[in-house]
């Protein structure tokens, strides 16, 4: 941890003490004067030792605040998404033998922390890989000692993660054996007494009951063992839930739905401590966000304190005194453009801090557009230095006077470089070299001439990249990703892609959050749509610039619409939007005025028009198993979130059914 990181952790415990920070449960409060510090921190993936001295600094100034205990998330030694970094024995290793030194700092006070651990029970089953097991486990210090259990066979200090995801961007199963696997090499023990036995936490003569849960243990709905409800019939006075929870949108409601649903259940919790960290960490293929939002839950479910969502390290002081008034807490953000704003900003500065510490520059082409001005807006907010980030205007005739104005004043208001030149001697040359190899004018026009020309963008870059020393950022969308309406080894190239799990309509919202923070027209007006009853309003269409007076093909609202449901819910089924359609239920949807704008309320045009979609999808799998990775937003991200494979699927006879019936309705 920096000494700035320090300081602000220092001042905000202060400010905390200072200003009394009281949280009550709903409930005259089993665990009243209990002080606990949320640590908050921000995790570097592979790094252990720079996350102990930032555990190191907030133990320290927890002590001074005098709490009882500090919490920290799961895995928050050595990173959650490690990959199959997980099967290097000796790097396990390594992070196991650091749970001592954590251990060694809980003098005078408790610590719970996430770690692998690989010792347990004297035993060494195998994991699905072969290999000694490796468990996902919260850890219980205090004084120096592993905090006991309420029963003789739980092992003291250690609990397993119970529940192992395995959907999404998740691989639990992969690298992790869960204390329901582990139990089958113990079958002579009770499963709840010695796997999910409470803590028994002693503070000034008093003994709190301290029930551990790891993220998914939480969301317990999908599975056959509930740890929470095993904790309520326990009689626990707090539980302690520790998560490394990726943030996409919906998350924070999907949290609060599930305490909600326990509450449904029991009738009520004990107090639940969430403790989340912050930062990022990647997989190879979706680079994630983590929002921290780290909160208290009353009996009730109700969100009793909040720490902040705004992807910032905190360290709090969470005081639970009988008889105070409960407050209740909601997120930082009034919207979800706000939210995802400084996700982008935050994780492209720390994916810039981690993973290039030697601060090259950052090659953009700046053609003018939306993408490419937000990206660059991206960078200018994330990075402190603007002479790391290079623009280049890649110009052919066929680019506009207002997309030139637009990069030159975009650049102006970042304070970034501009560089302006055209490729037209290169496409020339290109064109020239194809005539040698036998290819008449017009075998190289028309669509081939148009990649010519967007493969010798991505060229250029890579070249002044090499020259400058530099990464090329992507600028794609999630609409361009999906309908592969970009050119491979052209502009589907770059070192990460902030905007690749973000709609073009999400990026309208974007631009005006974008200028809002900035205080300035930083993404040109010209460039945003104004939506109106009837449809929008546009003064500068998107566009590739490829051909005389060319727009993007896309049907914006409606196939942002269609993209996302598709994506964001692969259960969702193409058929079940044929039956809305249908049936006229599309029009309770909010697609519903895209529908005849765009003469899709004629059936053989939306059948047409699915059909291009589908098989744009389709065809275009191969670019995105080549793109950059994507900063993941949605709950459908393109990677190993929303995982493809190349091949031709057939349609089901329903799809067959519905495409008949909808095509006999004109």
């Amino acid at each position: 941890m920096s000494e700035a990181n320090e300081i602000s952790v220092a001042s905000k415990l202060s400010d905390a003490t200072a200003a009394n920070s009281v949280y009550a449960a709903t409930d005259p409060c089993a665990i009243g004067g209990l002080s606990v510090a949320v640590g908050q921190m921000d995790v570097i993936a592979g790094n252990p030792q720079a996350n102990l001295a930032t555990m190191r600094a907030m133990v320290a100034q927890a002590k001074e605040a005098g709490a009882d205990l500090i919490v920290f998330p799961e895995m928050c030694v050595g990173g959650y998404f490690l990959a199959d970094k997980w099967t290097d024995e000796s790097f396990v290793d390594y992070l196991e033998s650091l749970n001592d030194q954590v251990r060694a700092m809980s003098d005078s006070i408790g610590i719970i922390f996430g770690n692998v651990v690989r010792s347990y029970r004297g035993t060494a089953p195998k994991g699905t890989d072969g290999r000694r097991a490796r468990y996902n486990a919260a850890l219980f210090a205090q004084d120096g000692q592993w905090v006991p259990r309420q029963h003789d066979d739980a092992v003291a200090g250690v609990y397993l993660k119970s529940l192992l995801p395995n959907y999404r961007m998740f691989d639990d199963d992969r690298y992790f054996v869960s204390s329901l696997e582990d139990a089958q090499y113990h079958t002579e023990l009770a499963f709840e007494d010695a796997y999910c036995s409470p803590f028994l936490f002693m503070v000034r003569g008093t003994t709190y009951r301290i029930g551990l849960e790891i993220c998914e243990d939480l969301w317990s709905g999908d599975y056959a063992f509930d740890v929470t409800g095993h904790y309520q019939r326990q009689g626990c006075d707090l539980v302690v839930n520790i998560s490394a929870s990726p943030w996409t949108l919906g998350k924070d409601n999907g949290r609060a739905k599930r305490v909600a649903e326990h509450v449904a259940a029991l009738g009520s919790i004990p107090p639940l401590l969430y403790v989340n960290n912050v930062g990022m960490q990647n997989n190879g293929k979706n680079v994630l966000s983590f929002d921290g939002g780290s909160a208290l839950y009353g009996s009730d479910g109700r969100i009793l304190h909040q720490c902040p969502d705004t992807f910032t390290e905190s360290c709090e002081v969470v005081n639970w005194v009988e008889g105070a008034s409960s407050t209740s807490a909601a997120s930082c953000y009034e919207n979800d453009s706000e939210k995802i704003l400084d996700a982008l900003v935050h994780t492209l500065r720390r994916f810039d801090q981690q993973i290039f510490p030697f601060k090259p520059k950052w090659i953009i082409g700046l053609s003018g557009g939306i993408d490419s001005s937000i990206t660059a807006c991206l960078l200018r907010l994330a990075l402190s230095d603007p002479s790391r980030i290079i623009g280049y205007n890649l110009a052919t005739r066929y680019n506009s006077d207002i997309t030139k104005a637009n990069a030159y004043n975009l650049a102006q208001a970042l304070g970034i470089t501009l560089k302006n030149g055209s490729i037209e001697a290169v496409v020339g040359a290109t064109e020239d070299v194809l005539r040698t190899y036998g290819y008449a004018d017009e075998q190289i026009s028309g669509l081939a001439q148009e990649n010519i020309q967007a493969r010798l963008r991505g060229h250029m870059l890579s070249t002044f990249a090499g020259v400058e020393g530099g990464v090329i950022m992507n600028n794609g969308n999630k609409i361009e990703v999906a309908l592969g309406y970009a050119t491979l080894y052209g502009d589907a190239i770059g070192a990460i892609s902030p905007l690749g799990d973000l709609t073009k309509v999400q990026l309208f919202d974007l631009a005006r959050a974008i200028n809002r923070r900035l205080g300035t027209e930083a993404v040109p007006e010209n460039l945003i749509p104004e939506e109106t009853d009837e449809g929008f309003s546009w003064e500068t269409m998107p566009s590739a610039e490829l051909k005389d007076a060319q727009v993007d093909p896309m049907k914006w609202f409606y196939h942002d619409w269609l993209i996302r449901k598709l994506q964001d819910y692969p259960g969702y089924g193409i058929e079940k939007i044929m039956r809305q359609y249908l049936k006229d239920k599309l029009a309770s949807t909010p697609v519903a005025k895209w529908i005849p704008f765009y003469g899709l309320d004629d059936p053989e045009a939306f059948i047409n028009d699915l059909e291009w979609v589908l098989r744009q999808l389709r065809i275009s799998v191969f670019k995105r198993i080549q793109m950059p990775p994507i900063i993941t937003i949605s709950r459908g991200s393109f990677g190993f979130d929303f995982r493809e494979n190349q091949a031709i699927y057939e349609q089901t006879p329903e799809y067959c059914e519905l495409k008949e019936a909808i095509l006999q309705r004109g």
